[in-house]
């Protein structure tokens, strides 16, 4: 075999063999090209439904079913008239299924933001989405948070809060050390007092409250001010002869910034 037909021969098998290459190299392009046009995983999480009051419920009520949660016995009594008038002025949306007594008080909290008692304990446990917006979630994420121990532990022994601790400073009572808020309850419920210190302590607390409320303060462009300040704007206004059962939160804003001027919000 002469020279020049060995050459004719390789050429031929490179021709044949490149081009083979090339074809599996432009398929390897393909499959990468592929690959980085899938979506990223957080699209595909993104496209998951996102939780809902519905269903956050209706899987409460399976857990009832399944007796892997406790309600009371009246909770699987019939549905009332009265509830499912209430449901339809609501305009909650009801299962397609006949609902319990309980079922349908659950779905009427859903039209209902959760109470103070409820507020207070999801914001010690730093809870936050729809617990925070529906009472019926509030009312299951609080059974959930309270069936552990160690938390059930912790919210019977939080420190007493600040309008606690004022109960006791009003009254004079000395204000144990280490007092916590379920013993600071305790007292406040189990202390004897006439008609007139109950509506007393009721018209102060209920000023305290209002003025150190966010919403409120933010109607005058006020700060949150301090007992110490509430207390001595009141003493104020009972010096001139007003009376605290007559006092509103109003009221006590003027004189909060002549004692704090720099209380008010710039």
């Amino acid at each position: 075999m002469d020279l020049l037909t060995v050459l004719i021969i390789l050429a031929v098998l490179i021709a044949v063999f490149g081009s083979a290459k090339g074809k599996g190299r432009k398929k390897s392009r393909s499959s990468t090209t592929r690959s980085s046009t899938r979506k990223p995983a957080k699209r595909i999480a993104d496209r998951e439904p996102k939780p809902d009051p519905y269903s956050i419920l209706y899987d409460h009520w399976k857990r009832i079913e399944q007796k892997e949660v406790a309600v009371p016995a009246w909770y699987h009594d019939p549905v009332t008239e009265h509830q499912l008038a209430r449901l339809k002025d609501d305009g909650i949306k009801l299962p397609g299924r006949p609902i319990s007594k309980g079922q349908a008080s659950d779905l009427i909290g859903l039209g209902e933001p959760p109470d103070p008692g409820q507020f207070e304990m999801l914001k010690f446990f730093k809870v936050s989405g729809l617990a925070l917006k529906h009472s019926s979630i509030a009312a299951i994420e609080i059974d959930r948070l309270l069936s552990d121990p160690e938390k059930a532990k912790k919210w019977i022994n939080r420190p007493a809060t600040p309008i606690q601790k004022e109960y006791y400073r009003y009254f004079g009572i000395p204000v144990p050390k280490g007092l916590t808020a379920s013993e600071a309850e305790e007292r406040i419920g189990s202390d004897d007092l006439t008609d007139e210190q109950n509506d007393e302590w009721f018209a102060y607390s209920e000023l305290i409250e209002e003025l150190q409320d966010k919403d409120f303060r933010e109607d005058y462009d006020l700060k949150k001010p301090s007992l110490p300040v509430i207390r001595q704007a009141i003493q104020q206004h009972l010096a001139q002869g007003e009376k605290l059962d007559d006092l509103i939160a109003e009221d006590l804003v003027d004189t909060i910034l002549s004692i704090k001027p720099d209380l008010e919000k710039a």
